[in-house]
């Protein structure tokens, strides 16, 4: 949900995820140790773990090895991590993995941490993200008529952590000011002109009936990166990344680069007379809008006032940390709680098809391991999880019914002197 990304997942079919537990306040809160055993299992070829745990490893050499990760109670400095990622991974090679042997060292220098979960410890909401791969045109025609902009030269954001440690009167506003892809506290707006010659004063920035309005089109004409079709620019910006190819078979990779600073709100809430909610899915969703004429659809779409920029990318997708998404084992979470860049396992249910223009004909228990590396604007609490599938249609057909309870671990280095 880096990548990155701002929204970067079906938070539109979710309405809600019953909690009857208490609301944890602190990180320290957020994991235990757990005390049961797991039976690890993994569905995909293991050599792109391998490959993604390679890459912590060098993200993480580049930090101060003296800073600090918090699993639940338990604190790790980030040289204890290196020291026994590289471990579990010493003699593995991607062209020559020995599962057995990852899995003996993972046991030997890692203990499982469960999450505190929603209804009971580990239980978690599982939703997916993808990238989509849409078409559209460098000018705009009658098809593509939805312009993806760059980030505006006139959206500012306010620190208002600096503000709250300054005026103390301000902390009781603090956790309804803070945007997930920001790890400052943050508020975003626009600057302009006040009345006064002399002075600026920042405003809210346009929400989504305002950016689609001519004035604003007018005036950030030249932020305009591609022209594409209106409804698969909604979802686009709900993955926060994907590829737009031209007419000429040339394609643009465009990824996340900042949001308008209006709350996400699901418009799947309000299609409930149409679509029954358990049936509820992107592809439901995008029939129905795709049924309705103009002045419809878009009544729908600016229920949702957010709004995201895009920015163009030579690489895959990047995640919240600014490393590559890997297909099927890179999540987000909620960073206020789980630490990015943490190895950890998912125990899920996996959709099976038998007929790609039905719903799935089953669903089967699955597990793998992932690699915590990304976050998204409505995936807040510890109880949520999306799960990035990979990019077209195949990852869109998956992604877009994914949304089941699961299980989420965390592995922890264990508590030893002796260097590893």
């Amino acid at each position: 949900m880096n990548n990155s990304k701002y929204l970067i997942y079906f938070a539109f079919i979710v309405f809600f995820v019953a909690c009857a537990r208490s609301p944890i306040k602190q990180k320290k809160q957020a994991m235990r140790q757990y005390s049961g055993e797991v039976s690890l299992a993994d569905d995909l070829d293991f050599k792109h773990l391998i490959l993604g745990i390679q890459t912590h490893i060098q993200y993480f050499e580049k930090k101060d090895f003296n800073s600090k990760l918090r699993f639940g109670p338990r604190e790790i400095t980030v040289g204890e991590y290196v020291d026994a990622l590289k471990y579990i991974i010493r003699g593995q090679y991607p062209e020559q993995v020995d599962n057995i042997l990852f899995y003996k060292k993972l046991n030997e220098v890692f203990d499982i941490f469960e999450v505190y979960g929603g209804k009971d410890w580990g239980d978690v909401f599982i939703t997916s993200y993808f990238d989509p791969e849409i078409e559209g045109s460098i000018v705009k025609t009658e098809r593509f008529s939805e312009p993806l902009f760059r980030t505006p030269e006139d959206l500012v954001s306010i620190n208002m952590g600096a503000f709250i440690e300054a005026f103390p009167k301000l902390k009781p506003i603090e956790k309804n000011v803070i945007e997930q892809k920001s790890r400052d506290r943050v508020v975003r707006g626009r600057l302009i002109k006040s009345s006064t010659a002399t002075q600026y004063k920042v405003v809210p920035y346009y929400d989504r009936e305002q950016m689609d309005s001519k004035l604003v089109l007018a005036s950030l004409k030249d932020q305009i990166i591609v022209w594409v079709d209106p409804i698969d620019a909604f979802f686009l910006q709900i993955q926060g990344s994907g590829r737009v190819r031209l007419a000429d078979g040339k394609s643009i990779k465009v990824g996340y680069a900042a949001q308008n600073g209006h709350p996400y709100v699901a418009i799947g809430r309000f299609l409930l007379d149409k679509i029954p909610r358990e049936e509820m899915s992107l592809q439901k969703i995008e029939s129905h809008l795709r049924s309705l004429s103009e002045v419809e659809y878009r009544e729908i779409l600016n229920k949702n006032p957010s709004y995201v920029f895009f920015q163009k990318l030579d690489t895959k997708s990047l995640t919240f940390m600014g490393t590559e998404v890997i297909e099927g084992r890179t999540i987000a979470t909620d960073y206020s709680y789980f630490p990015k860049g943490a190895l950890g396992y998912i125990e899920y249910e996996k959709p099976i098809y038998e007929n790609e223009h039905e719903p799935p004909a089953k669903w089967v228990k699955s597990s793998r391991f992932i690699i915590d590396q990304d976050t998204g604007g409505a995936i807040r609490g510890p109880h949520r999880l999306d799960l990035y599938w990979g990019s077209g249609d195949e990852a869109k057909k998956v992604a877009g019914v994914m949304r089941n309870p699961g299980r989420l671990y965390y592995f922890v280095p264990k508590i030893k002197k002796e260097k590893l």
